[in-house]
C-alpha cells in the first residue's frame, strides 16, 4: 500500500510540474491583446502629431529617438500583432462571444441592445467622418494643423523629397544653384563628393547629417570645420555665395548675417526694389528685375 501510495504521489507531482509548464494560451493570448493594444496606441498618438514626411524626411525629425519611418514600422507591426491576437482571442472565446447574441430567456438568437447601440455607433462614425460632419471633420482638421505647424520657412525643401534627388538634379531644377557652388562648398567643409550624381539624402547619412543641413552647406547658407570633415557638425556661418537664399525671407537672412532689418529695407528701396520684411530674396529680386543669386551682394554693398 505505500509502495502504491508513493507511485500515486510521483504521478501526481509528474502531472502537476506538466501543468505548470503547459503553456496557457487563454492569458498568452489576453496578455499579448492588451499589450499590442497599448502599443499600438502609442504609435498611433506619435502619428497623429508627426510632420509629413516632406519635411520628417528633410529635417531628419526624430522623437524619442525615433524617426516617422520607424514610428510607422512599429504602429503597422503592433497593429498586425494585435488583429492576430484579437482573432485568436475571439476564436477562444467564441462560446461566450456568441451568448451576446442569445436572448437571456428564450435562449435563441436575437440582436440585443448592446449589439444594436454598437452597430448603429460603428455606422454614425464612418458616416460622419466621410460627410465631413462636426465634430468628427474637426478631429481631422486638428490634425492637419497639428502636422502643418511643424512647417517653417526654414526647414522647407527646395523641392518636394528633394533628399531623393542628386546634386545635379537639385541644381538643374532650383533657380540660381550650380553644381559646381554645391561640390565646392561640400569640399570646402571637409564633406567628400564622389560624384554630382550622388544623391543627397545618402550623402547626408554618410556625412552624419539630415538633408536640410548638407543642403545648407551645399548652398553656402553654413560652414562646417574642415578638421574631422563634416560628421555631425552644421553650425550657422557666414554665407559662402549667393546660391540659395532665394528661398529665405528678408528678415531671417538679416538676421543669419547680423543686419539692421530697416536700414537693408530702407537701402534696397533706394535701388529700386520694392522689399518687405517677410517677402523672400527670390520675390524681392524680382520686383528689381535681377537673378535671385545677385541679392546677397545688393544687399551687402
Amino acid at each position: 500500500m505505500e509502495t502504491e501510495s508513493c507511485s500515486q504521489h510521483e504521478e501526481q507531482s509528474a502531472q502537476d510540474a506538466g501543468s505548470k509548464r503547459r503553456l496557457n494560451w487563454r492569458a498568452f493570448i489576453s496578455v499579448t491583446t492588451a499589450l499590442s493594444f497599448m502599443a499600438m496606441s502609442v504609435t498611433g498618438v506619435v502619428l497623429f502629431v508627426t510632420p509629413p514626411g516632406r519635411i520628417a524626411h528633410w529635417t531628419g525629425w526624430r522623437m524619442l529617438a525615433l524617426t516617422k519611418d520607424q514610428w510607422a514600422g512599429l504602429h503597422i507591426w503592433f497593429s498586425l500583432i494585435f488583429m492576430i491576437a484579437a482573432v485568436l482571442h475571439l476564436y477562444l472565446n467564441w462560446r461566450s462571444f456568441l451568448s451576446y447574441f442569445r436572448n437571456k430567456i428564450r435562449k435563441a438568437f436575437a440582436l440585443r441592445t448592446e449589439w444594436a447601440i454598437a452597430l448603429f455607433l460603428c455606422i454614425l462614425v464612418g458616416w460622419a467622418t466621410l460627410a465631413n460632419v462636426k465634430p468628427f471633420s474637426s478631429l481631422l482638421i486638428w490634425n492637419e494643423t497639428i502636422k502643418n505647424s511643424w512647417e517653417a520657412p526654414v526647414g522647407q525643401a527646395p523641392l518636394p523629397h528633394a533628399e531623393l534627388m542628386t546634386l545635379s538634379e537639385l541644381a538643374r531644377q532650383t533657380d540660381g544653384l550650380e553644381i559646381e557652388s554645391m561640390v565646392k562648398n561640400l569640399q570646402a567643409a571637409g564633406i567628400e563628393v564622389p560624384s554630382p550624381e550622388v544623391v543627397l539624402g545618402d550623402l547626408a547619412k554618410k556625412a552624419g547629417m539630415t538633408p536640410m543641413q548638407l543642403y545648407a552647406i551645399a548652398t553656402g547658407q553654413s560652414t562646417t570645420p574642415r578638421p574631422g570633415g563634416g560628421r555631425g557638425a552644421n553650425r550657422q556661418g557666414q554665407q559662402q555665395g549667393g546660391y540659395g537664399i532665394g528661398r529665405l525671407t528678408l528678415r531671417q537672412y538679416c538676421e543669419q548675417q547680423n543686419l539692421d532689418l530697416e536700414k537693408t529695407v530702407q537701402k534696397l528701396r533706394e535701388k529700386g526694389f520694392r522689399p518687405e520684411p517677410d517677402m523672400t530674396l527670390r520675390d524681392i529680386a524680382g520686383t528689381g528685375g535681377v537673378h535671385p543669386s545677385a541679392m546677397r551682394d545688393i544687399i551687402e554693398q
